[in-house]
């Protein structure tokens, strides 16, 4: 075939079976690291949240053969049980981490497929570094590229490019040949799915679909070892994926550019905050300025905030509703949780909390518009300026790049104590301590060794 007109699911293919641990720079393997300890956290505090513990005993009480475990339980099922079960915890906080370019989050689609095909063929921390890796950089590339217009559509990025991710893992963990790995990405691309109407309700939706995301595309590779194909163009299709999903033609030159060169894995971001991303630099900028002043919630008579437009049309507005995601992309409330109660952790975002008569007090004082110089930069940046209007005084600060990207990256002190926060909701401080350091010493290990500490938490 013409290399010109080489379609891209082989690029991509060529590209999985030929990243190799070996290969892979130190900074590029720490990363990984990093992110596989992050997103287990995650996951431990999501573990107890309604929906998650909703699926679960659906999924669970289904049953079957014993490959892969359910991260925090006693429970081992099938790798697609157990993919979706754990990615939908891992998602169930709206803490795991993301990228502002490709408007979503890769950890969440990659690691849970990664750890249970991983687990469930006993292989080596290296080999599971390889393949996070790649699903870290297939996740990044196709959403930059297919982002913005496929957050206007209406898509949840997470999830309708998540699946793409896991068949990456998938057929990178299952040693699939290159035309075997075409066809798990174009199976991967049928089942894509995902709306961003789980914002407004339905809380349980929004992690179920990023769980669907994960289990299709483990789906994907495991169909493609048997001998079964998809589209040949599943991406530059005149009804392929990109068309399909963003309206516009496949770029596979804006894909492919720096493919098995330059890994994205290293340019994702990491929350602080219990909440959507887009809030992030607002709640930044007024930590800033009641730390800088010594101001109470009491004092505050208006807040003000301008910043780019996705930004207020996802979180703009104020939700009077004990909805907890709904609050989790409510800039208003988000604003006002840490302003009452001085934290933004998921235990800040429960119904008693939203429903608070100051916190909604302070919510209402909270006005929300759009810059256009703050469009102009983004997604390049992220700004907020928050104004705090007091009696006597007016109070501003400006934040472009908010806490854990990598132009403004979390301190070592504060990345750990975040994974200890999340994981003591689960376990005691021996065990997080164990995981930890199993996981930044992941490549020296096998899968089943680290898998074995992620049982149900000893009471």
């Amino acid at each position: 075939m013409n290399q010109a007109i080489e379609p891209l699911r082989r690029k991509l293919a060529n590209f999985i079976l030929n990243t190799s641990f070996q290969t892979l720079p130190a900074g590029v393997i720490r990363c990984a690291k990093r992110c596989i300890l992050d997103l287990m956290g995650v996951s431990f505090a999501g573990a107890p949240q309604r929906t998650t513990t909703i699926i679960r005993g659906l999924i669970s009480a289904a049953g079957g053969i014993e490959e892969a475990t359910v991260w925090g339980s006693d429970q081992k099922l099938p790798v697609l049980s157990a993919s979706l079960l754990n990615a939908v915890q891992g998602h169930a906080i709206d803490m795991d981490d993301g990228h502002r370019f490709a408007n979503g989050h890769p950890g969440v689609v990659t690691i849970p497929a990664a750890v249970a095909l991983a687990e469930r063929e006993n292989l080596t921390g290296r080999e599971l570094i390889e393949s996070v890796v790649i699903g870290y950089d297939i996740f990044i590339r196709l959403g930059t590229v297919l982002n913005p217009e496929l957050l206007h559509r209406g898509f949840h990025t997470t999830a309708v490019i998540g699946s793409f991710s896991s068949a990456a893992v998938a057929s990178k963990l299952l040693n699939l040949s290159v035309p075997q790995t075409e066809n798990a990405l174009s199976l991967a691309g049928l089942q894509s799915a995902g709306l961003l109407e789980a914002l407004n309700s339905g809380e349980a939706g929004k992690s179920f679909q990023v769980g669907k995301a994960v289990q299709s595309g483990t789906l994907a590779g495991l169909l493609a070892q048997q001998g079964a194909d998809g589209p040949d163009k599943i991406f530059e299709g005149e009804k392929g994926f990109f068309r399909a999903f963003s309206g516009k033609q496949c770029d596979i030159d804006a894909v492919c550019r720096t493919l098995g060169t330059d890994f994205q894995i290293t340019s994702v971001y990491f929350k602080r905050h219990a909440a959507c991303r887009h809030i992030h630099s607002a709640l930044d900028a007024i930590e800033e300025i009641v730390a800088r002043n010594h101001l109470s919630a009491e004092q505050i008579a208006s807040i003000d905030i301008e910043t780019y437009s996705i930004a207020k049309s996802l979180t703009g507005h104020l939700v009077t509703t004990d909805s907890e995601l709904a609050a989790k992309f409510s800039m208003p409330i988000a604003i006002a949780l840490f302003l009452v109660f001085g934290k933004t952790d998921s235990a800040a975002f429960n119904k008693q909390n939203i429903s608070n008569a100051l916190v909604q007090s302070i919510a209402q004082k909270v006005t929300v518009k759009t810059n256009p110089e703050f469009d102009a930069d983004y997604p390049r940046k992220r700004t907020a300026r928050v104004s705090v209007k007091t009696e006597n005084q007016v109070y501003q600060h400006e934040v472009d790049y908010s806490k854990g990207e990598p132009e403004n990256p979390l301190s070592d002190d504060a990345f750990m104590d975040k994974y200890e926060t999340n994981a003591r909701v689960l376990y005691s401080a021996d065990q997080a301590k164990r995981i930890r350091e199993a996981i930044l010493n992941i490549e020296n290990v096998r899968i089943r060794e680290l898998t074995g500490m992620l049982k149900a938490p000893v009471t």
